[in-house]
């Protein structure tokens, strides 16, 4: 990674990346860079979301980041960021039992539009969802 202020110097550290195989980045010069760094949203460390302008200006990419937070963050309710947790669970528990991808989607979007598990959400008993979940399960197996 080169993040100096001098463009001749970030050029000679991505030219000596790559004599050594490897990927380069210049914070600078988006022409020259293997990849670019997005700016990114982090909503409760659940969800994330990156904002990119493919480097050709970092100083938008940033702006349009904070307009989309703020939208973000009042439209990504607590219950969305427990039922994301509650199917990283129940994923892992569909995963022991169901032994196709299509029974784990069903059963996954089943416990996504359930009334009762919503209903605990939306109340924060995050423990008793999971129980809703487990108790899904064993009735499918």
């Amino acid at each position: 990674m080169a993040t100096t202020t001098d463009k001749v110097l970030n050029r000679k550290i991505v030219e000596k990346a790559r004599k050594m195989k490897s990927y380069a980045y210049a914070s600078d010069d988006p022409e020259i860079s293997d990849f670019s760094h997005p700016s990114v949203i982090n909503i409760a460390d659940t969800v994330q979301v990156g904002i990119s302008t493919g480097g050709s200006s970092p100083a938008m990419a940033r702006k349009i980041k904070i307009k989309t937070e703020s939208f973000l963050k009042k439209n990504i309710s607590s219950e969305d960021i427990y039922q994301i947790k509650l199917q990283k669970f129940a994923r892992i528990e569909a995963k022991q039992v169901l032994s196709t991808q299509l029974d784990r989607k069903k059963f996954l979007y089943g416990v996504m539009n359930d009334k009762r598990v919503k209903g605990l959400l939306k109340e924060g008993k995050y423990k008793m969802a999971q129980g809703r979940v487990k108790k899904m399960l064993r009735k499918l197996t």
